[in-house]
């Protein structure tokens, strides 16, 4: 393999703890492990903490029958809208729906578990505020479905104090207050439950992905979460540089002195974007160099200096720290989540507790 990304599911379980001392015992966990749990692994993941939570959730269906498949028994929550023909799946693998628009009623099996989602201001899925009426008429109509919760999702909550996040829990309050009690409530994703919990928005429960892998939602830090990722690969070749020598595609670099020069087998179609061209370091004997010239799809170059190391010395990639995806998401100009969720399966990972 060209790279390993080691998965340290300890740490997780430690994020999972901070999350507990944040909402308290009381509230109900629902772990987001959606997109191969941001990277990290869905199915290790959810088997390491499965007795620590309440639900997991996900965005795709097929990512829910996976996880059943793995053995995998705690409820789990689809976020999409059921794929047309689907609809038996989730009685037969005891998975619970999102009824996102009021067409889903209709389609789902007799005996269906399933949560109403509503829209308050995302504007991505979920029934209008104003539908809520046509809702409860269609609860009644099919009655045989198993309705066990209620959820909303904030679109603003990664920024403490954004007033749409208390507009859209009131909006979501509003709707409520229109059905059964006995329905599952939740509306905070990491954001809403680490800057918003003072505003009575935990209800029965909270969804947590990207906080439970180590990063806080947003630019303001959460001190306690632990990145839970090392990317490990190898110099797969080094030599001589000459001063002026010009490196990769474009010769957007040129070598400033003689010096050496490593390869890397890693580029953007593993994961590292061509847009951090020249802008990260890699760590190689507990010292960091600079990666030069331009990411191609499956190589990256490292300027050594004056250091020659021999091929099949190990290179750290991504680690927490200087190496971290938080700082490869500054330079950009993204989210750390998106840096873990495309680093590509091809990539092996290896996990350890």
């Amino acid at each position: 393999m060209s790279s390993t990304l080691y998965v340290d599911l300890s740490r997780i379980a430690h994020n999972l703890g901070v999350i507990s001392d944040q909402v308290g015992q009381n509230i109900k966990k629902m772990a987001v492990v959606k997109d191969d749990a941001y990277g990290h692994g869905a199915v290790q993941v959810a088997r390491h903490l499965e007795d620590s939570v309440d639900y997991f959730c996900v965005a795709k269906l097929a990512e829910a029958i996976e996880l059943r498949e793995s053995g995998i028994k705690k409820p789990i929550l689809v976020f999409e809208i059921p794929p047309l023909g689907s609809e038996h799946l989730y009685q037969e693998h005891d998975i619970t729906a999102s009824i996102s628009d009021l067409s889903v009623f209709e389609r789902l099996e007799d005996g269906t578990l399933c949560h109403l989602h509503f829209d308050t201001g995302m504007f991505r899925l979920g029934m209008l505020p104003e539908q809520a009426e046509s809702a409860r008429e269609k609860m009644k109509e099919f009655d045989k479905l198993n309705y066990t919760g209620i959820y909303t999702h904030f679109a603003n909550s990664d920024d403490p104090g954004h007033e749409r996040v208390l507009r859209q829990l009131e909006v979501f309050k509003s709707i409520r207050s229109n059905f059964p009690d006995h329905l599952i409530t939740h509306a905070c994703n990491s954001g809403g439950l680490f800057f918003y919990g003072d505003e009575g928005t935990y209800f029965d429960a909270v969804r947590f992905g990207v906080s439970l892998f180590g990063y806080a939602p947003g630019e303001t830090e959460i001190s306690e979460l632990e990145p839970a990722v090392e990317w490990v690969s190898h110099l797969v070749q080094v030599k001589k540089l000459k001063k002026g020598d010009a490196v990769g595609y474009g010769s957007r670099w040129t070598a400033p002195e003689d010096g050496w020069l490593g390869t890397i087998p890693v580029g953007y179609a593993d994961g590292v974007f061509r847009t951090l061209s020249g802008k990260i370091q890699v760590e190689i004997a507990g010292q960091l160099y600079q990666q030069v010239g331009t990411i191609s799809m499956d190589y990256m170059t490292v300027y050594l200096g004056k250091n020659c190391f021999e091929q099949g010395e190990p290179v750290v990639i991504l680690r927490n720290g200087e190496l971290s995806a938080k700082e490869w998401a500054r330079i950009a100009g993204t989210i750390p989540y998106e840096i873990t969720t495309t680093i590509h399966p091809k990539v092996k990972r290896e996990y350890g507790s």
